[in-house]
C-alpha cells in the first residue's frame, strides 16, 4: 500500500501537465493560429518541451486534441440550440455562437476554412455532426416560416464567418462589439420573407472537406 502514494502523485502530475498544455495550446492558437511552436506552447504552460512530447507524442497530436475539443464544444452548443422551443431563436443563437467561436480563435477559423486536404477521420466525424446540426436548425426555421426559403444550411455555415474581418474600414472603428452588430444585421437579412433574390448558386460542400459520414441534404 505504501507504493500507491508516489504512483498516484505521478498520475496526478501527468493529468495536471496535460491540462496545462491543453489550456496553453488553446490560448496560443486563439491568438496566433495553428503556426505555433512546441517550445512556445510548453513555455506558456510552464513546462519543458520534453513534457509536451511525453504527453502527446507530437505537437500535431496536441493541436488535434485541442481542435477536436473545440469542435466538441460546438456540437454541444448546437444541440442546446436545437432544443430551444423557438426555431428561429435556436438558429440565431447558434449562428452567433459559431461566429463568436471564429472570432475568439484564429486557429479554429483556420481549421474550419481548410478545404485543401481531407480532414482526419475524427475531425471529419465532428464536421459531419456540426453540418447535420445546422441542417436540423435550418429545417426547423424553414418549417416555422421564419427563415427565407432560398437560404440553405450551407449559407448558414458561410454566414458564420462574416464577422472575421469587421474591426476597421476606411477610418471607422467597429468597437469591441461591432462583430455582434454585423451578425445581427446579417440575421435580419436571413429572415423570411426576404425581399431581394439571391445571386448565383448557393455554396456547396467541398469534396476535400467531405467524408462518407457527411450529410447529403
Amino acid at each position: 500500500m505504501s507504493g500507491l502514494g508516489p504512483m498516484s502523485d505521478v498520475r496526478a502530475d501527468a493529468r495536471r501537465n496535460r491540462r496545462q498544455l491543453i489550456v496553453a495550446t488553446r490560448e496560443a492558437i486563439a491568438a496566433r493560429g495553428l503556426d505555433v511552436s512546441a517550445l512556445d506552447i510548453a513555455t506558456a504552460a510552464g513546462l519543458g518541451v520534453g513534457t509536451l512530447y511525453r504527453r502527446f507524442g507530437t505537437k500535431e497530436a496536441l493541436l488535434d486534441a485541442v481542435v477536436l475539443g473545440l469542435y466538441d464544444e460546438l456540437c454541444e452548443t448546437a444541440q442546446i440550440c436545437i432544443d430551444r422551443p423557438d426555431p428561429w431563436n435556436g438558429l440565431a443563437e447558434f449562428v452567433m455562437e459559431l461566429a463568436g467561436a471564429h472570432r475568439d480563435s484564429r486557429g479554429l477559423a483556420e481549421v474550419t476554412a481548410a478545404c485543401e486536404r481531407p480532414p482526419s477521420p475524427e475531425l471529419a466525424q465532428r464536421t459531419a455532426a456540426l453540418q447535420d446540426a445546422v441542417i436540423r436548425l435550418t429545417e426547423r426555421a424553414h418549417a416555422a416560416g421564419e427563415l427565407r426559403a432560398d437560404v440553405t444550411w450551407q449559407d448558414i455555415m458561410i454566414c458564420s464567418r462574416a464577422p472575421l474581418d469587421t474591426d476597421h474600414c476606411l477610418g471607422v472603428d467597429a468597437g469591441p462589439d461591432g462583430w455582434r452588430r454585423v451578425v445581427t444585421i446579417l440575421l435580419d437579412g436571413l429572415r423570411a420573407p426576404g425581399r431581394t433574390p439571391l445571386h448565383g448558386p448557393g455554396p456547396q460542400v467541398s469534396p476535400a472537406g467531405s467524408s462518407e459520414t457527411s450529410p447529403t441534404r
